[in-house]
Formats: C-alpha cells, structure tokens, sequence
C-alpha cells in the first residue's frame, strides 16, 4: 500500500504557530500582572510602618483582662434578701427602731451595691459600698426609723441600687404603727405663702391621751422669726405661734421644741412652716433629678418670677457625693436661662454624672439677681450617681 504525503500548506502552518505562540505569551503576561497587583513592590513594603512586636507576657495580659471583661459583661450578680419587708408593729412615738435585712449573691458573678436611699431624713440605711460581693457571698443593710415626728401607721421604703443588669433596683419597706401619749392638733403650724410684710399667727393644741398625764416644762424656739406662748384649756396646752414681719423671702423651715414629762418623747417638736413671698418667687424650691448612669445626664427646670423687673446674674452649685464635697462642679451642670418676659425668667438644669465617685447626691443651686433683698436664692436638689 503507498502513501500519498502532502507538503502542508504554508498560510495555515504559520498562523497556527503565530495563535499559539500568542496564546502562551498572553497567559504568562497576565499572570505577571496579577502576581503583580497582589504582591507590592519593594519600595512600597519599605515605606510602610513597623508593626510593633509584643511579648508573649503582654499578649496573655492582655488576652486576660478581655477574658475577665468578657466574663464580667456575661456573668453580674444577683441580689436575694432573706426578707423584703419587715413590721415592727405597735411601738411608742420617740422610739428609734432598727432592723437588719440581709442577703445573698446568688448569681454566677460580682454583686455591687452601689448605694442606698431612703425617702426621707427619718430613715437611714447603711451598706458597704466598697465590697463586691462574690457569688453565694453574704451581706447586710442596716435601715433605722426614728418615730419622733409621726403618729398612726407609718410604711416607709428604702431603695437599693446594684450592679444587677436585669432588676438593677430593689426596694425594702418597714411598717410601724406609732401610738403617742398626747395629741396634737394640727401636727404642725402651717403658714403656707405669706407675704413678707404681713406676719401670722397659728394655734397648736397638746392634749394628753386618756389615762395620760401631761406637763409642759419648757419651750425652746428662735426668737429671731418666732413669738411662742402657751395657756392651758380644759386639760390641754395652746400654743400660740406667731410669725414675725418683714422676714426674708424664702421658705421657712422652723422647730417649737417642747419639753414634757413624757418619757417615751420627752422633747415634743413641733414644725413650723412658711412660704415667704418677697418680690421673686421661685418654684419649684426642690429639685429630685433621680437616678444617673455614668456619662448620661438629667434635665429639671426651675422658674424665676418677679413682681417687678429683674435679672439673674449668675447661678452657681454646690454639690456632694456621699458627703464629700466635689470641688470643681463646672462640668457637672449645664446651664441655659430663656427671658419670657422682664418678669419672668425660666432656667434649664443638665445635672451630668462625669464623676468617678458613685452614690448619693445633695447639693443647693445659689441663683444670684438684681434684686437688694434678694441677692441670692438657693434652691435645694437631690440625685443619684450609678
């Protein structure tokens, strides 16, 4: 068998060596720059920074403290009191009552108490603030109740702050029921708004309770803004209460002490209580700004009204947290006065928690005016640092 061999013709020959010539050239020219657009050039990688080096003890310091970060954020403490109530039942009027409530972390992580607050001056509560309480760790708040000024039944609450995420804030209650030896009808003399100009008088009657005797040896008062005398009527003492002119503008906050033969109560106080109106009033004269977390801040107002025209030059804070005064308070207060009209003035208060310090807060805003007999007006508020 033969075979017929054709020479190749020339045009395809070549442009199949041409297209696969190219073809292997563009595919390393294309790898080239895409190794290229990946990879910086020397120049570029010596320009950059040094990446600084850390040792093997920083780096598991540091991965330590993010571990107990961590741990703290997702495991908090869980407060559980052994008892959230309490009544000491029938008790004489002048006893100081104490009880203890005690309680338990029973979460998986630290329990903080920040702090407690009890409604009013005649109940107090104590706690250690500085301990953080590990899981199943015990501790105490101690509340105490002085009966002096009440009669009848009495509840009061404390509330209690932690660290708790869910329920950060309990409240503790303590219920007495107060029986005196004596009446006293009204419980206190009340002015209520007074002009300055014009005086009072109010008449308090002291009767002792069936089977009681009562003597009345001494009464104590400030003579610079009070008259008191007494009379006896039917087995009762009167108390004629009166309140002098020309007084400065403000509230008045006064006590008639009286000394008996009570021995539960043997000094019997009586509140006196006025709203001295001079030629600016202010309102509200208590300011409750409430409970404030760090960095966040709380907003009241107070209203300054006059009978003729005035101005407010300035106002100025003194604050403290715990009882210890903050010295710089320029960052803890904003400050904003709008003019309604030259009779009127409204002044907007940002109280912000920027303070390291947690806990109670009291202080007295100082509002100095224009006005001679009223220079300075001070206006008490009360808050809460988390």
């Amino acid at each position: 068998m033969r075979y017929l061999t054709l020479p190749p013709a020339p045009g395809i020959f070549k442009a199949f060596i041409t297209f696969v010539t190219f073809g292997i050239c563009g595919a390393t020219m294309m790898a080239r720059a895409g190794m290229a657009a990946v990879a910086p050039d020397q120049d570029e990688l010596s320009s950059e920074d040094p990446i600084p080096e850390i040792s093997p003890e920083e780096q598991a310091e540091t991965e330590k403290d993010s571990m107990l970060r961590a741990a703290r954020q997702v495991h908090l403490g869980q407060i559980r009191f052994d008892e959230s109530a309490f009544d000491f039942g029938r008790v004489k009027r002048g006893e100081k009552l104490s009880h203890r409530f005690t309680f338990k972390n029973v979460g998986k992580g630290p329990l903080k108490v920040h702090g407690v607050h009890a409604a009013c001056g005649c109940t107090a509560a104590e706690v250690n603030t500085d301990k953080e309480y590990a899981p199943q760790e015990s501790g105490a708040i101690d509340v105490t109740f002085d009966t002096t000024d009440f009669n009848g039944s009495i509840i009061k609450a404390v509330t209690v702050m932690t660290n708790e995420r869910h329920v950060p804030d309990r409240t503790l209650s303590i219920r007495a029921t107060v029986v005196s030896e004596f009446d006293v009808t009204p419980p206190l003399a009340d002015f209520g708004p007074i002009l300055s100009q014009e005086g009072g008088t109010r008449q308090i009657i002291i009767k002792p309770q069936p089977g009681q005797r009562l003597a009345i040896d001494k009464i104590r008062f400030n003579a610079e803004s009070l008259n008191v005398s007494s009379t006896t009527k039917d087995g009762a003492y009167v108390l004629n209460i009166e309140l002098k002119k020309d007084l400065d503008p403000g509230f008045l906050k006064e006590t008639v002490y009286v000394k008996n033969s009570s021995k539960s109560l043997p000094e019997l106080r009586i509140p006196v209580r006025a709203t001295v109106r001079g030629s600016i009033e202010i309102e509200p004269r208590y300011l409750e700004f409430g409970a404030i977390s760090p960095a966040d801040k709380s907003s009241r107002s107070v209203t300054v009204t006059g009978l003729q025209e005035f101005e407010i030059k300035n106002v100025r804070m003194d604050l403290n947290v715990n009882g210890t005064k903050i010295p710089e308070t320029g960052g803890l207060i904003r400050l904003n006065t709008v003019s309604t009209d030259k009779q009127k003035k409204l002044i907007a208060i940002e109280l912000l928690n920027k303070t390291e310090k947690a806990g109670s807060v009291h202080g007295k805003l100082f509002i100095e005016t224009t006005d001679p007999r009223q220079e300075e007006i001070p206006v008490d508020f009360y808050a809460f640092f988390r």
